[in-house]
């Protein structure tokens, strides 16, 4: 836990001298933190999210955002915690009772979870947020049931951007669908070419379906546009690289049959 005490924005911060430190306000910090989540930079997100707060407690879209990058991260149990923090703020918010029960999803607390996004989507002012988090949880826990009316819903109500056809791909292919994945995740590239956790998950959609030269471009594509994660991508590049023809073909074999 201590790793994330910084987060909490009731402790009083230092202020900085006002010729050392350029003044922002709330606002700016959200902006920047929410650039950073949607390209997969989710450390720098949180220090975002956490500025804005710093700034202005009550600004719930902040919570949330700090609660969906930890589930990001993998850090599951703080970003329980941090959500029945938002909660005990904000107990009537839809997005935050839907964040929480993918935290719990991803825990296998399976009855809270399912339980907490059935009072989010009963909201009135349950959102597109609250029926892409709704689905991911439901993919989570049961993958071969996909629950795609959640995700159409979303993409109906929602943002024309591509970042839910990278949050639905990302999710599909994180449950090892990654035929299913490669649409949304086209889509999502092809709404938002510069973002650079768009194509680097496309790249992992196309490797996993040994469409390796495909692969390999996605990921130089990601290198170029600078993404936080660079040394995995070079990782990557350099063993798709590595692999010698005997390899691609067997690959190549594989894919023709899965694709059949």
């Amino acid at each position: 836990m201590e790793r994330f005490d910084w987060l909490e924005v009731d402790k009083p911060k230092p202020k900085p001298a006002p010729d050392k430190q350029e003044e922002f306000d709330a606002r700016h910090y959200f902006i920047e933190a929410e650039q950073a989540y949607r390209c997969g930079r989710y450390e720098a997100a949180l220090r975002g999210y956490g500025k804005a707060l710093g700034e202005q407690a009550d600004l719930a879209a902040a919570w949330l955002g700090q609660v969906l990058c930890l589930v990001e991260l993998g850090e599951l149990t703080e970003a329980k915690l941090w959500a029945s923090k938002a909660l005990d703020r904000f107990p009537q918010s839809a997005e935050l009772l839907a964040a929480k029960a993918l935290a719990l999803a991803r825990l296998d607390e399976r009855s809270d979870a399912l339980t907490l996004s059935d009072r989010a989507i009963a909201k009135k002012e349950a959102g597109f947020r609250v029926w892409l988090l709704r689905g991911l949880m439901l993919l989570r826990l049961d993958p071969q049931n996909r629950h795609d009316g959640c995700f159409v819903k979303a993409l109906e109500e929602g943002p024309k951007d591509g970042g839910l056809e990278l949050r639905i791909g990302a999710g599909h292919l994180a449950q090892g669908d990654a035929p299913t994945a490669k649409g949304y995740l086209l889509r999502a590239v092809e709404l938002d070419s510069q973002n650079p956790l768009a194509w680097a998950k496309l790249g992992q959609c196309f490797e996993r379906l040994y469409a390796l030269g495909r692969a390999r471009d996605c990921y130089e594509r990601a290198l170029a546009l600078g993404p936080e994660s660079s040394q995995g991508l070079l990782e990557a590049v350099a063993r798709l690289n590595s692999q010698g023809v005997w390899t691609r073909l067997c690959a190549w074999l594989r894919g023709l049959r899965s694709s059949s």
